[in-house]
């Protein structure tokens, strides 16, 4: 009798450990975490993702770098602000550094473009 009441209770936790597998893997990834035995968890990206950025970004150089003849001048610093933003966004997502948004000089902030693009390219964003 003995016999039957140990085999049943050892079913029983069996099929609780099985219908309940999610809770005990994520327990144990907590109690992992908290001895530093496994992993921390990473942040999740909070930008948008760099090939978005990168296609932005080969959309929009041609505009700023080759504007059409008769184009307006607001387009064209419309155009040269929307370039300067998405490569904000992609020093941001890669940990580039820059001083682009700091820059008011339009011939510092031409050359500071520059820089950044070249470290961008260098970090592995092709803009075409």
């Amino acid at each position: 009798m003995l016999y039957i009441a140990e085999v049943t209770a050892i079913g029983a936790a069996v099929l609780w450990c099985v219908l309940n597998a999610r809770r005990l893997v994520a327990l144990a990834l907590a109690v992992g975490r908290r001895a530093r035995l496994a992993p921390p968890v990473l942040p999740a990206p909070s930008g948008m993702r760099i090939e978005r950025i990168a296609a932005d970004l080969r959309r929009i150089r041609p505009q700023v770098m080759h504007p059409a003849s008769g184009t307006p001048m607001v387009r064209r610093r419309a155009a040269v602000a929307a370039y300067d933003d998405a490569l904000l966004d992609a020093c941001h997502a890669l940990g580039v550094p820059t001083e682009l948004d700091q820059i008011t000089d339009d011939l510092e902030r031409e050359s500071e473009r520059l820089r950044t693009e070249a470290d961008l390219a260098e970090a592995g964003v092709d803009l075409g």
